[in-house]
């Protein structure tokens, strides 16, 4: 559910690019965000904010592989790296707690079309 429902703030098409974003993130994980877990059992964060802050630090420390870690598994690395890291972008961008971070829906169609017909390099 997106901040603005819970916080009583005006409803906007942002809310939909909120709703877009997790769907974006439980496709590349291969897991509905209900059935995430939280890796520390310490950790009270919720699910899609600790995979962001998870996802963001992988990138931070330039860890090469960090693309291979959140797709999801049972592909077996079949699928293209660069296309993923677009998607779990946008994944990301589209859950920014602040709407007025979050990408407008065409700007995301846009990305999409860009990257739709790249070949892994």
């Amino acid at each position: 559910m997106a901040p603005e429902w819970a916080l009583n703030h005006p409803i906007t098409a942002k809310v939909d690019v909120y709703g877009y974003g997790v769907v974006v993130l439980e496709m590349i994980k291969g897991v509905k965000l209900a059935n995430w877990v939280v890796d520390d059992a310490e950790d009270q964060e919720i699910p899609l904010k600790n995979l962001c802050r998870q996802v963001k630090e992988k990138v931070e420390c330039g860890n090469s592989s960090w693309v291979e870690s959140i797709v999801d598994p049972r592909l077996e690395g079949k699928f293209n790296r660069k296309q993923a890291e677009t998607l779990i972008q946008i994944g990301l961008s589209c859950v920014e707690e602040d709407r007025s971070k979050r990408p407008t829906m065409a700007s995301v169609v846009q990305t999409l079309m860009e990257c739709e017909d790249e070949t892994e390099i």
